[in-house]
């Protein structure tokens, strides 16, 4: 998604390295400045104001249809110079209450924020930025898990590698749990590479984890994506397949559970081109062997590219799964809104003003070329998601 991946965590930074990588800054910076002169675009607002003008709701939400409301959009957005895209956000819920969001930006790797006021009516979006925490460009699409037993929190992330930076690998991060706040350690453990063809198809790379564990299995389970795809519209690659792999500890190793991709039923005659991730549907009372969860598809249509969040459902304790909402949330397809193109990299939980919500965080792009990629949220009501 990033449109390259820079120098990453696992690198040297040579002087040589260095004098590319700010060429390549000021390049981007230059790009980006004569991209967007002229094309500030409407603001979220007046997007909405054209949409049909949907209802408020009293607490601020916007009734997008029947269960399913949008937060006034966008939530988070990129902060640091040179950078247009935050993306890919991952939601963390601490057993004491506090709560994490992890996003990633160009050229400064994956950003932390902590929530001011989770359980307050009107705070939940109240977000202090933490700063990095994987500090170099080329460490994107983070996913964090919390484990109450031991007090620590595993952050799984995709880097891309020097020198070209078009091949990439999972990483994890872990840190202890005190008091609500993290401390993260210093030495971050290589989780999976590319190895069998699907995943080397067009560059070889694998991403997007989602890690959780299942209790019949008695394994950890790691979703993620795999190869990747050119979108000639909108000048971004995007990954084609869905992988599958556990492991008897969080940090591995892990094994592929097959050599082939994961199935996802019901996608023929969709327009879906590729899938960027799949994660389960944190919040709902889940029986893991008939899991819940979540997947965004890569679509074509009449060469236009896009990206839906869909809801999945299973019945072989996540083996393979089938389509049960295909369009959940989609783009709006509104000049410059938040959303127009595409809602991808997401993450769930439960929503803090109203736990009878599940509430999903995404990133939206607001056109194809050189636009701006920023987090958002929509809420879905619980029995909405409960599908068979």
């Amino acid at each position: 998604r990033v449109f390259f991946q820079t120098f990453g965590q696992h690198s040297e930074m040579t002087p040589s390295r260095t004098l590319c990588f700010l060429s390549l800054v000021w390049l981007t910076f230059a790009t980006r400045a004569y991209a967007q002169s002229g094309t500030s675009g409407t603001s979220e607002k007046a997007s909405r104001a054209n949409n049909n003008s949907p209802s408020t709701t009293a607490s601020g939400w916007v009734d997008i249809r029947d269960g399913v409301q949008d937060a006034d959009n966008p939530i988070l957005t990129p902060t640091d110079r040179l950078e247009w895209i935050l993306g890919d956000p991952s939601l963390l819920d601490l057993d004491t209450g506090e709560r994490y969001v992890f996003a990633n930006e160009v050229f400064h790797g994956i950003i932390w924020y902590k929530a001011k006021e989770v359980n307050a009516g009107g705070g939940e979006f109240q977000y202090e930025k933490l700063g990095r925490v994987v500090g170099y460009p080329g460490a994107v699409r983070p996913f964090a898990h919390f484990d109450a037993s031991t007090k620590m929190v595993h952050l799984f992330y995709e880097q891309y590698a020097f020198p070209l930076y078009n091949k990439s690998k999972i990483w994890m991060k872990s840190g202890k749990v005190s008091d609500g706040e993290i401390s993260w350690e210093k030495n971050d453990v290589m989780i999976l590479e590319p190895k069998l063809s699907w995943e080397k198809e067009g560059l070889a790379r694998v991403g997007n984890p989602y890690v959780f564990f299942h209790p019949s299995k008695e394994q950890y389970v790691l979703y993620y994506s795999a190869g990747s795809q050119h979108l000639p519209d909108s000048k971004v690659d995007e990954p084609i397949s869905l992988g599958m792999a556990v492991a008897d500890s969080i940090d591995g190793p892990y094994t592929r559970v097959d050599n082939s991709p994961l199935v996802i039923e019901g996608l023929d005659g969709t327009n879906t081109i590729g899938l960027g991730s799949l994660k389960l549907v944190k919040g709902l009372e889940q029986d893991f062997d008939k899991p819940i969860a979540m997947i965004n598809r890569i679509t074509s249509v009449d060469g236009v590219t896009g990206s839906t969040i869909s809801l999945v459902n299973s019945g072989n304790k996540g083996n393979s799964f089938k389509v049960a909402t295909l369009d959940l949330i989609e783009p709006t397809l509104v000049d410059k809104d938040w959303k127009e193109a595409y809602c991808y990299g997401f993450d769930t939980g439960v929503d803090a003003e109203d736990d009878n919500f599940i509430l999903v965080l995404y990133n939206g792009r607001n056109g194809w070329a050189h636009a701006t990629e920023t987090v958002g949220a929509t809420r879905i009501r619980k029995d909405l998601l409960m599908t068979e």
